[in-house]
């Protein structure tokens, strides 16, 4: 049927809200009867052909675009219910893709038998997506409101309340019934409102911004800061929006900075340290008067020098990696003794504490320097550790002599004794004989007591020498050339024993008397080849290192070792030896101890049967 649009135009016009564009008459199922020509603008006819209209389209809620059921269509309501419909608003899908905002309203028409229902449609595409930004931007300022600490008023040139924001009610001075559409001069002392108001007046006046700052005399509020801004409001010359922030912590902060810059002021400038300020250069940047009176620069002078250039070179490398770990964050402060170069020309001896002063970003901004003169007490520090080192030195000598002592009345009462009793034994004897075999007996006795007693004077006659030389020369001892020298002594015992040697020196000199370090080369390189194994090619490994600072000499060998639980006690001692069937009268030991501890050195002794013997030599820190 040819739908009639004149008479759907004329005789149903529908008073809709939004005005009609098109006109669709159904009937009680909701088959189309007719429409007219705006309808096929806005509809999908083709879609719709001869299916029931509420079915035929999907639609689509403006608040969240769902898809509405088709119980819940307004028309369909009418269609049901027969109650009219006024201007509900559904999104149908355009075939770009986009959705079209249609406005429906719907009534039964009961005075025609051709037609059942009559829908208006209007396209409110354009008001929906307005409305939609609006709200957006509604959404938005409330979300900006409720971000916001600050208080915002909107307040006529005469100083009324009209609007106020904020997202906390609790920061207003007043509910708002009891200060909007009230003058602010009766609701703030008269200091405030006086001074708020010629703000209002100055800002419309020069339309720009302008500010006050003021403390709260309200209980609610009582003590704390706030900042007042008084900004014209665009288009209008007889409003302001006046924005209100609580500053009172921002004040408080700024107060302790300006307590805190006070007290580093006061610290600073009247210390009793020398304090500069410097860059990450080492250029100063400020100095206090003390470090002018340490340097004997002026402030002037100071102001323009770095300190890096005035620090001794040898304090500089440790200086400058301290200041590196600083910078890097690794490490806080740190604390050293260097030498500054005073302005007379000489070095002083400073303690300098450093530390590092970051910005709010944690960027390193300068270094606080701290010096304290410590010249004087560096000498006499100096003085007390050289008299240490004296008396130590003394009392080393003396308790060497003293074992000495011992060990010389120890070899007299041992050693002397026998032979000098057994000759006067034999004198008495031989005075009394007549027998002459008997007597040859007796002065063969003689003479091997004679002999015994003369190699035991030679031996003593050694021992008083090394005693008497305490003070002997010391020499700059090379121990590459002095092993040298001592291997090609023992060449030929060192080839028939087709023996290993091995020297690592990684102290390649000491300063020592070149005598008796020989003779303890000798001492012990011969005692390494004297007790090898038989049945193991011998090897010997002679080095030299620094262990606590103190320079180590040491000859291990894979000899046969000893059993030191039970002779160590004895090993040092004079002519003690202590396995049988080799070449020893057991006083190369015993001259070795002597010359090491008449020099304040220690020797000692690592072994074990079948396990080789380590000989260790701790010469005095100072020998190198």
């Amino acid at each position: 049927m040819e739908p009639d649009y004149h008479a759907l135009n004329e005789q149903y016009s529908y008073p809709i809200t939004l005005g009609i564009e098109g006109l669709l008459a159904l009937d009680k199922d909701g088959y189309m009867l007719s429409y007219n020509e705006q309808v096929k603008l806005l509809l999908p006819i083709d879609k719709i052909g001869n299916k029931k209209f509420q079915e035929a389209l999907i639609f689509y809620a403006v608040e969240d675009q769902r898809i509405i059921p088709t119980e819940e269509l307004s028309f369909y309501n009418t269609l049901q219910t027969g109650e009219k419909q006024i201007d509900h608003n559904y999104g149908i899908m355009t075939e770009e893709g986009h959705l079209k905002w249609l406005s429906f309203s719907s009534k039964i028409v009961p005075e025609r038998s051709d037609m059942h229902m009559i829908i208006a449609i209007g396209d409110v595409t354009r008001l929906i997506t307005e409305n939609k930004d609006l709200l957006e931007k509604k959404k938005h300022l409330q979300l900006l409101v409720a971000s916001l600490d600050d208080l915002v008023f909107e307040v006529t040139k005469e100083g009324v309340f009209t609007n106020y924001w904020t997202s906390n009610s609790d920061l207003l001075f007043y509910k708002p019934d009891e200060f909007l559409n009230k003058n602010l001069k009766d609701l703030f002392p008269l200091p405030i409102s006086k001074r708020a108001l010629e703000l209002i007046d100055k800002a419309l006046t020069l339309n720009k911004v302008c500010k006050m700052e003021f403390i709260s005399n309200f209980d609610t509020h009582k003590g704390k800061w706030y900042k007042m801004k008084v900004m014209p409001i665009h288009l209008t010359k007889d409003r302001v929006a006046i924005v209100v922030s609580d500053i009172s912590e921002k004040v408080e902060s700024l107060e302790k900075i300006r307590f805190n810059q006070h007290k580093f002021n006061q610290a600073f400038h009247f210390s009793g340290l020398g304090i500069s300020l410097t860059n990450l250069q080492g250029n100063c940047i400020e100095a206090n008067k003390t470090l002018s009176k340490i340097l004997g620069f002026s402030q002037e002078e100071l102001s323009t020098i770095n300190f890096l250039d005035y620090t001794h070179p040898d304090d500089l490398e440790f200086d400058y990696k301290q200041r590196q770990r600083l910078a890097r964050g690794e490490i806080d402060s740190f604390t050293l003794e260097k030498r500054y170069q005073h302005k007379l020309g000489h070095y002083i001896w400073c303690s300098v504490t450093i530390s590092a002063v970051h910005n709010q970003f944690n960027e390193l901004s300068f270094f606080i320097v701290q010096l304290q003169d410590i010249s004087d007490a560096k000498k006499n520090r100096e003085i007390l550790e050289r008299q240490k080192h004296e008396l130590e030195l003394v009392k080393i000598e003396l308790e060497t002599k003293v074992k000495q002592l011992e060990d010389f009345n120890q070899i007299v009462a041992h050693n002397l004794r026998g032979p000098v009793s057994n000759i006067h034994m034999l004198l008495s004897e031989l005075k009394d004989e007549s027998n002459i075999d008997v007597k040859n007996e007796y002065l063969d006795l003689l003479k091997t007591s004679n002999d015994s007693l003369t190699d035991t004077l030679e031996e003593l006659s050694e021992i008083l020498e090394l005693r008497e030389n305490t003070n002997i020369l010391k020499d700059n001892c090379n121990f590459s050339l002095i092993y040298t020298k001592i291997y090609s002594q023992f060449i030929g015992e060192i080839q028939s024993k087709n023996a290993q040697l091995t020297a690592d020196f990684q102290v390649e000199n000491i300063h020592y008397p070149t005598k008796y370090l020989e003779s303890i080369f000798n001492n012990l390189l011969s005692n390494a080849l004297k007790f090898t194994d038989p049945n193991i090619a011998p090897q010997i490994h002679i080095r030299t290192y620094i262990e606590d600072n103190t320079p180590i000499f040491s000859i291990e060998d894979n000899g046969i070792g000893i059993d030191l639980p039970k002779y160590k006690s004895q090993l040092f001692m004079f002519r003690k030896v202590f396995h049988r069937g080799f070449d020893s009268k057991g006083i190369g030991l015993f001259i070795t101890r002597y010359q090491v501890e008449a020099l304040g050195g220690k020797i000692d002794i690592k072994s074990a049967p079948g396990k080789g013997t380590t000989f260790l030599v701790r010469f005095l820190k100072t020998t190198t």
